[in-house]
């Protein structure tokens, strides 16, 4: 089980070579001496910013907070906030109802997100509709993969993140124009969720390479 670290930022207008140098020459190098493995790197190109999101997996809780505690850590962000603005991060845990193993790198990939709080009182009602009627209607989508359900634990204004994987930006235009899909959402909406908002972001280039930051 991998539990994700997400964080989010805009660059500072007029900085983005200095923003990219720092990220290339320490930043990443940093990150990986404190043990937390760059698992994806994203752009938001339609929804709610910050536009760049960055992911680092650890393989606990505790792992996690002892890296994020670190004073090396900290100073690392304080350094970082140099050259970008709206910094904000979360923790992720899988929610359990998509089969997770490690979270992997996924490159030249579309996402789709949705983000949601559950409406109080409807916790189980939401549990057995996500199993008997959410997933198996995501399941006969063939070219849209869910790639992971989340709990944020730590952070964000939205508890529940639901992830979809998507090969072009065409398949996602096709999967919001399904009538499964739009009807199965209409119904999640409607009974279960409130606060509900919904991103597509897609992969930076060359995300292993030490510039994976570029877009």
């Amino acid at each position: 089980m991998s539990i994700i670290l997400t964080q989010e930022w805009d660059i500072i207008p007029g900085r983005e070579d200095e923003y990219e140098d720092f990220l290339s020459e320490k930043c990443m190098a940093e990150w990986d001496k404190l043990g937390l493995e760059s698992v994806g790197g994203f752009y938001v190109e339609v929804g709610e910013g910050p536009r760049i999101i960055s992911l680092k997996s650890a393989e606990s809780f505790e792992s996690l907070y002892k890296v994020i505690s670190d004073k090396s850590f900290l100073d690392l962000i304080e350094e970082l906030k140099e050259y970008v603005i709206h910094y904000r991060s979360r923790v992720l845990q899988p929610t359990g109802r998509v089969k997770h193993g490690k979270y992997k790198i996924q490159k030249g990939v579309w996402k789709y997100n949705q983000y949601y709080n559950l409406v109080p009182g409807r916790k189980k009602e939401y549990a057995d509709f996500v199993i008997n009627e959410h997933l198996p209607t995501m399941a006969k989508i063939d070219y849209m993969e869910v790639t992971g359900g989340w709990n944020s634990v730590i952070g964000g204004t939205r508890d529940i993140i639901a992830e979809f994987t998507f090969k072009t930006s065409v398949d996602i235009g096709r999967f919001l124009d399904n009538e499964d899909f739009r009807k199965i959402t209409q119904k999640l909406r409607q009974n279960y969720v409130a606060n509900y908002t919904s991103r597509i972001m897609r992969t930076t280039e060359r995300f292993e390479e030490p510039r994976w930051y570029r877009l």
